[in-house]
Order: C-alpha cells, then structure tokens, then sequence
C-alpha cells in the first residue's frame, strides 16, 4: 500500500510539474508574439486559465487568456495600458515545441485600453493638430486650440463628445466658446477643423470600440473582435 501510495504521489507532482511547465511555456509564447506585434519595450504579462493545462496544450487550444500590456506604441499613438481577456487561443502544439509561434488565432477578445490626455496630445501634436484635450467638468471633455478660418487664423475651445468608428476614436465638437458671431459656413468650417480621430492601431485585437468614457486622467476605451489573427 505504502509503495503504490508512493508511486501515485511522485506520478501526480510529475504530472503538476510538467502542466506547470507547459503552462510557462505556452504565457512566454504569447507574451513573445504579442510584443513583437506591438513592439511593447516590456514583455506582456500573460496568464493562461484554467485548472488543467495540459489537455489545453495537446488540443492547440486556450481557453482563455489575460493579458496586461504597458506603453503600446505605434507610429504617432502611445496607448498606456491594455488589460485583455482572450478566449479560444490557437496555439499549434507544434509551435509550442519549436518555440517560435508564426500566429496566433483567436476568437474572441474584450480589451481595456486606456489613453491619457498626455499621450492623446502628444498624438495631436506629432499629426500637426494645434489642439490640447482636456477634462472640463466630471465626465465632460474640452477641446482647446488654434484653426485657420476664412484666412483668419482663430482661437477657440469647444465641449465634445466621445464617438467610435470601427476601430477609431472620434472626437467632435459639440458647442464652441470663445469665438464671438459664430455662426453658419464658419461654425461648419471650425467644427470641422476641431474634429479628429485616433486609430487604436497598436492593439492587434481590437476589431471595433464597443465603449468609450472619460476620466479625470484620460480615456477608458473598450474594444472588442471575432476571429483574430495575431501575426508578424
């Protein structure tokens, strides 16, 4: 009895060892893939869930996946951070042994992704907009700034709201201040100069914004996808 309980320990810690180190390797895969997709300076932080992993490895498929990112930068658009929870992660068990994923598949996402007014206006700024986004009142946002109107070059602030394009933030004046008579072709012409969007191109699985909402400090943004590919 003593020699068969022994046998039955050592198979389970061997059997927990090896999910255990499956599991780190499958994280480390992930965390590569994604940071050479966004080119992340910090590794992401992944976790994959799940109380048995090794079935999950066997099958080539993730249940689910968290995955936390800082600094994701592309082009012009600095994203702060990204909190995300991937479901049904295709990860060949071929690819696991080589250590070298070519892709990642994946069905669905839902992503948090903040956007500070600091890394906004710098966005503004490197894509030749005069503009500064701010909070005005709880909940409310102000835009700020210089446009040329009518060869005239104006000074004006204007409250806006939030909206969404597929995968794009847009930003659109609702009412201006600061600029007496405005009215007609000219409050088109500088509604149209205060507006703009940011494309979410350093998240490889944001499909469509599903939420967006100001914050004292910034702009939360909720994005979601279907049938991601994750790839070089």
């Amino acid at each position: 009895m003593g020699i068969a309980l022994g046998v039955l320990l050592g198979t389970v810690l061997l059997l927990w060892g090896a999910d255990l180190l499956a599991r780190r390797a499958a994280e480390g895969l992930v965390a590569q893939a994604l940071q050479e997709r966004t080119g992340t300076l910090e590794e992401p932080e992944v976790k994959v869930r799940g109380p048995l992993f090794l079935p999950q490895v066997l099958r080539g498929r993730y249940d689910e996946v968290e995955i936390a990112m800082q600094e994701v930068t592309s082009g012009p658009l600095r994203i702060t951070s990204v909190d995300a929870r991937l479901t049904d992660v295709y990860l060949s068990f071929h690819d696991l042994l080589r250590g070298d994923p070519d892709r990642l598949l994946v069905t669905g996402t839902e992503a948090e992704a903040f956007l500070s007014y600091d890394d906004l206006n710098r966005y503004l700024d490197m894509t030749g907009r005069p503009l500064s986004l701010e909070e005005a009142d709880p909940g409310e946002l102000r835009v700020t700034g210089a446009a040329d109107l009518l060869g005239s070059t104006v000074e004006a602030s204007a409250d806006v709201d939030l909206g969404a394009d597929g995968d794009t933030l847009v930003v659109e004046p609702r009412r201006f201040s600061g600029v007496p008579g405005l009215g007609g072709v000219s409050e088109l012409l500088l509604a149209e100069r205060f507006t703009f969007r940011v494309p979410l191109d350093p998240l490889p699985f944001a499909q469509r914004i599903s939420d967006v909402r100001p914050t004292d400090s910034g702009v939360q943004v909720d994005v979601v996808g279907d049938w991601v590919l994750i790839g070089p």
